[in-house]
C-alpha cells in the first residue's frame, strides 16, 4: 500500500441507521480481521469502480455504544487507507442508510503531511499530532495533543530549551527545523486543518 492515512471516525445517527452499519460491520467479524473498504462497498451494493470511489483500505478496530434514554447511538473505527481517507464511502453508505447518519473524522497521513478534521460532534478538539523518534523522544507516529502549547512545552521539557520570546507559530517552526546530532532523531509538529 502507499502512504498510510489513519483515520478516526465517529458515526452518531438515528438508532436503525446506526445498527444498521454496526451490524454489517460485526457479521464481517470486525475486531477479528481487517474489514476491506471494497468489501465494505460490495455489501451495500456501491458500484465504487464505476463512482471512482476509492476503496483502498481497511477497518481494522470497532466499538458501539448507545444510550437509548438520551437516543444517543455512537459508532467508532479506525481504517488504514491508501494516501487518504476514504470518506466518499461512508458518505455513500450514508446516502444508502437514508441519510440519517452523521459522520466526524480526524486523518493523520504523515508521509504527505495530510492533517485534518471534519467534526460534527465536538469529538475531535485536538490541535496538532506529533511525530518523533529518537532520543531524548518516544517513538511516535501522529501523537495527538490537545493543543499547539502542549506540545511545544513537551519538546522543551525534554529538549531543556525555553521558548523565550517566540510565538507558539514561530516555535512549532524553530522545532520542526531543529537540526538533532543524530539524522534519524526528529519532532514533527503537525496542526490539523479544520473543515
Amino acid at each position: 500500500m502507499a502512504n498510510q492515512a489513519t483515520t478516526t471516525y465517529k458515526v452518531t445517527g438515528t438508532r436503525k441507521a446506526v445498527n444498521d452499519l454496526w451490524s454489517t460491520l460485526q457479521k464481517m467479524e470486525v475486531n477479528s480481521k481487517n474489514i476491506w473498504l471494497y468489501q465494505l462497498a460490495e455489501h451495500y451494493g456501491i458500484d465504487y469502480e464505476t463512482k471512482q470511489i476509492s476503496v483502498r483500505g481497511h477497518i481494522y478496530w470497532a466499538e458501539y455504544e448507545e444510550d437509548p434514554n438520551n437516543d444517543y447511538y455512537l459508532l467508532s473505527f479506525e481504517t488504514e487507507t491508501a494516501w487518504d481517507a476514504c470518506n466518499e464511502l461512508f458518505e455513500e453508505i450514508n446516502h444508502l442508510l437514508w441519510d440519517e447518519l452523521s459522520i466526524s473524522y480526524r486523518v493523520c497521513e504523515c508521509g504527505c503531511e495530510v492533517y485534518y478534521v471534519h467534526d460534527e460532534g465536538d469529538f475531535f478538539p485536538e490541535e496538532v499530532a506529533v511525530s518523533s523518534s529518537g532520543e531524548p523522544f518516544e517513538d511516535a507516529c501522529d501523537d495527538i495533543y490537545t493543543t499547539l502549547k502542549d506540545a511545544i512545552n513537551d519538546w522543551c521539557e525534554k529538549m531543556h530549551i525555553e521558548q523565550g520570546e517566540r510565538t507558539d507559530e514561530e516555535m512549532m517552526n524553530f522545532i520542526n527545523e531543529y537540526e538533532y546530532d543524530d539524522d534519524d532523531t526528529y519532532f514533527y509538529i503537525r496542526q490539523f486543518t479544520f473543515e
